[in-house]
């Protein structure tokens, strides 16, 4: 099987998926960049990936988009993520098998649909790909929601999602450490941005000292707009000596840091199509507290199973889930095992891949999608 992937760039939540395919298709994998790698495409991450054997830039000049091009054309898979619709364009008309790759496109409701951007791609699904063997891989629990708004891949929306790197550790080792802890370590990685809700961090901080806790650190990671409106915040509330500022970090001292703390909380709104963090920190045996509206906490989390979810409209809620953990530890240790279970067996890139490889073929057979949960199953 020949597969290949346009995106824009190759990043830290697509590489483990991508090395996988390629070692199952015995090399027949392409990934096919169509733009810079910019600081936002790389996600945050300090690797350099361009030596891939598979990675072919589409910029590189007229040979390399020649070559991109009839890859398009005679591979037996192609993914076509964030990129010009000329190359979807180029693939539907060969009437083979397409997966489009999308978060949820309705992020600010339904204003989204006067986007120029979305009516032209959407008049175009439905005029050239309504009856073709062209799926949705989604990279969003609202995701399909959002395309049924518009009519677009019915019963054809796959779970799909981005994956993160599984670095192997003791675990329990690690568990121990917190458990022995004097104080409750919650952690919140994000930039600082009014979508992303740093500031429930703070109420969060004010509430657990109303509440007569204090035996607990807030630790913030992360740089943007909203940080010297925070910071301002958590020295006129005296909430000092509770939340310690960061700063930013290169991804692996992140996940390295995501080892030390009992919480983390996943405060973005609907505007997070995905939200990797949330997967960096269940892999790194952390509980999560996340918000609903998050594009991976409907896929990621089982409510008391592997982190608690709540309300991003009620702040009340998220903070009084947070001092249940305080009172519930067991459960907690009980949740970061179930929340590093989780990614590293189903939302595993390996896991990921296979399963994709799997769909592949029982599409081609036209048998039925038998994946029931995770990956690749139908939502």
């Amino acid at each position: 099987m020949t597969i290949v992937f346009v995106s824009i760039a190759l990043n830290i939540h697509q590489i483990g998926v991508a090395d996988e395919l390629y070692r199952l298709s015995g090399g027949n994998y392409w990934f096919v960049e169509t733009g810079m790698s910019d600081t936002d495409n790389k996600k945050g991450g300090d690797s350099d990936f361009s030596e891939r054997p598979y990675l072919i830039r589409a910029t590189d000049g007229k040979d390399s988009e020649s070559k991109v091009l009839q890859l398009i054309r005679n591979a037996d898979v192609m993914i076509y993520g964030a990129s010009p619709l000329k190359y979807l364009k180029e693939r539907v008309k060969t009437g083979k098998l397409t997966f489009i790759y999308s978060e949820r496109w309705l992020k600010k409701g339904l204003i989204n649909l006067l986007s120029p951007r979305l009516i032209k791609q959407q008049l175009f699904y439905h005029i050239y790909c309504h009856n073709k063997p062209v799926y949705a891989l989604c990279a969003s629990a609202y995701a399909a929601t959002d395309f049924n708004k518009m009519f677009s891949f019915k019963n054809k929306c796959f779970k799909w999602g981005y994956f993160t790197e599984i670095k192997e550790f003791d675990l329990e080792s690690v568990l121990l450490q917190k458990r022995n802890s004097t104080k409750i370590r919650i952690l919140w990685v994000a930039r600082f941005l009014n979508w992303k809700h740093p500031e429930k961090m703070i109420y969060l901080a004010s509430y657990l000292k109303e509440s007569g806790i204090t035996d607990f650190v807030i630790d913030m990671i992360g740089t943007g707009i909203e940080l010297k409106i925070i910071k301002s915040e958590i020295k006129n509330q005296g909430l000092s000596g509770f939340i310690n500022i960061l700063g930013a970090m290169p991804n692996s001292k992140v996940v390295e840091a995501m080892k030390n703390h009992h919480i983390y909380c996943f405060t973005s709104d609907r505007q997070e199509g995905w939200g990797a963090v949330l997967n960096e920190a269940m892999g790194a045996g952390c509980c999560p507290v996340a918000s609903i509206e998050a594009g991976s906490t409907g896929f990621l989390l089982k409510n008391e199973f592997n982190g608690l979810i709540y309300n991003d409209n009620n702040t009340v809620d998220f903070c009084k889930k947070v001092e249940w953990l305080f009172n519930h530890r067991e459960a907690m240790e009980s949740m970061s095992r179930n929340a590093y279970d989780t990614i590293k067996t189903i939302w595993s890139p390996v896991n990921a891949a296979g399963r994709f490889y799997e769909l592949c073929n029982t599409l081609f057979s036209n048998q039925v999608v038998s994946i029931n949960d995770g990956p690749c199953s139908l939502t």
